[in-house]
């Protein structure tokens, strides 16, 4: 994969670049100012993608121009000689891409499918209370707790490697990793779009581990349908869907924040804004977890390690084999209670 250097990114800020960014600005712009009807709801979801879009491109523009000066002073013959500046981010670099499906780039916030989100919800819930219906009473509390506690490490895990700056340049996962970074310059970019769209982040992974975890859970080797993997796959996307409501309502502050969410901070069950906060501190080294109560097993692991191509592998593997895992876990455990 090419990534353009931060020195050519720099030269093409004024011209290329530039013509990009500005096309897709007046492009939103345009449509922004179709007036005289009632934005509908989906419209009224677009123009706050669209907004933080714009935000994208000024923030990438002043920072172009803050490193083509420091770029210009450290050529400056005198008697004090200066340093050239520190290479280009890669979420800056990226942002003057179009996105492929392959490679990360712009836009780097999109309207996500509302039906897909909604479906998801639909499907997951009958699987649920189908399996509830399947089990012991131990077994569903069992794989509740599991999927509770297993998440929230996962999402430590997966937020380690999508703040990981070069994993922007990886093929496929590069673009949430993108968004992920661009996170920490838009801290509020969750509040500013719609819960659903948040949620809808996660559409195009459900989709894919719906059939893996249908492979893997319910195939030919399969005897049967488990109940215990019908809670445990289901309750993965309410939980994931449940992380996404804790990080936002982690942004939230004073009235914004829902009752319900800061019931839970209060009680340790969602992370609290004083604490995420610390993760959004340069360098954004602390508090991965979304829910937060794992937090202290991810500190401890990369002390064990920072690599990233480690801590990829692990949440590769992590991403398919979890759920078969926890299944096993719980069948175990509901057969010796």
């Amino acid at each position: 994969m090419c990534v353009p250097s931060d020195t050519d990114a720099t030269k093409k800020s004024s011209s290329p670049t530039t013509t990009i960014l500005n096309a897709a600005s007046a492009s939103r712009k345009n449509s922004a100012l179709e007036t005289g009807k009632k934005l509908t709801w989906r419209e009224n979801r677009q123009r706050q993608i669209d907004a933080l879009n714009d935000k994208v491109e000024k923030l990438t523009a002043a920072a172009l121009a803050e490193h083509a000066s420091a770029l210009r002073r450290s050529r400056l013959p005198g008697p004090h000689d200066h340093d050239p500046p520190p290479p280009l981010d890669l979420e800056y670099v990226y942002a003057q891409r179009k996105m492929t499906t392959m490679v990360a780039g712009t836009p780097v916030y999109q309207l996500r499918s509302a039906y897909a989100v909604f479906s998801y919800l639909l499907i997951t819930l009958a699987m649920i209370v189908y399996g509830m219906s399947q089990i012991s009473l131990f077994a569903t509390s069992l794989s509740l707790l599991t999927i509770f506690l297993g998440y929230d490490l996962y999402s430590g895990v997966l937020h380690v490697v999508f703040d990981h700056p070069d994993n922007i340049r990886l093929p496929v996962l590069g673009q949430p990793c993108l968004e992920f970074q661009w996170h920490h310059k838009i801290p509020d970019d969750l509040v500013r779009k719609d819960f659903v769209d948040v949620c809808g982040d996660l559409n195009t992974v459900a989709l894919i581990l719906f059939f893996v975890y249908g492979y893997l859970l319910f195939g030919p080797h399969r005897e049967g349908v488990s109940g215990a993997a019908l809670v445990l796959a289901g309750s993965k996307l309410w939980m994931g869907y449940f992380g996404q409501f804790s990080h936002r309502s982690a942004h939230s502050y004073g009235k914004h924040c829902p009752r319900l969410a800061a019931w839970l901070q209060k009680r340790g069950l969602m992370i609290s804004p004083r604490a995420h906060l610390s993760h959004h501190k340069p360098p954004h080294d602390t508090d991965f977890c979304l829910i937060g109560v794992c937090n202290p097993i991810v500190a401890a692991m990369r002390r064990v390690t920072l690599n990233r191509h480690a801590w990829l592998a692990v949440f590769l593997t992590w991403s398919v084999l979890d759920l078969p895992a926890y299944v096993a876990f719980v069948e175990w455990a509901a057969r010796i209670a």
